[in-house]
């Protein structure tokens, strides 16, 4: 009698730990969807974020005159407008000087680091997409910024050599960084474009939902 209540209890303990492991894998399982939605959430939160400050302020990136953007500090303030880059505007009047240049350092960081993310997180061809416009966003404020550094020393030329404009251009090569800047600029209409003709706000947020 005594064997058989050692042998069902026995049976008892196994299955009870059998059904404990089972309910730690659901739960690890469900712990791992919710990270996983989190995640994807807040990074597609940046990103939302982004493509709204660039279809609000995308008429300020265009530039038909081959002069110097002197705007550039208003434009780099409309482009960082929202909570996610506000910590940052400020850099933009306080070019190198700290510790704006650190907090703009990190959050260029941060920014490419979500768009690799991003590209993990999501799948398919719109992960690819969003994050590849999220980098382009990236690169093209890190333009900006050293840009307006541009600016600033070539109107300290100006102020010490008693230059004209046009003089002071050609000593910081004015026109290449233009140039560049524009680039940057091209890269992330293009990259937006592909967003919206691949409609990939729909495709990420149909991957956002909890199955």
């Amino acid at each position: 009698m005594m064997m058989d209540w050692n042998f069902w209890f026995s049976v008892i303990t196994a299955i009870v730990a059998v059904i404990a492991l089972i309910q730690t894998k659901q739960q690890i399982k469900l712990s791992n969807k919710q990270h996983l939605f989190d995640k994807r959430v807040e990074h597609y939160l940046i990103a939302k974020g982004l493509m709204q400050l660039h279809e609000t302020n995308q008429i300020l990136l265009i530039n038909k005159k081959d002069e110097p953007v002197l705007a550039m500090d208003f434009i780099f303030a409309q482009m960082t407008n929202n909570t996610y880059l506000e910590k940052i505007t400020d850099v933009i009047a306080h070019p190198l000087e700290q510790p704006y240049h650190k907090e703009f350092l990190v959050k260029m960081e941060t920014l490419k680091d979500a768009s690799i993310k991003i590209k993990y997180i999501f799948n398919g061809k719109a992960a690819i997409l969003l994050g590849d416009y999220v980098l382009r966003y990236q690169e093209l404020l890190f333009k900006m910024y050293q840009y307006q550094i541009l600016l600033k020393n070539m109107d300290k030329a100006s102020q010490d050599f008693r230059l004209t404009i046009e003089e002071a251009q050609k000593t910081v090569d004015e026109k290449h960084h233009r140039e560049e800047l524009q680039k940057a600029i091209d890269n992330l209409k293009q990259a937006y474009n592909a967003l919206k003709k691949e409609k990939v706000e729909e495709k990420i947020e149909k991957q956002i939902r909890l199955k």
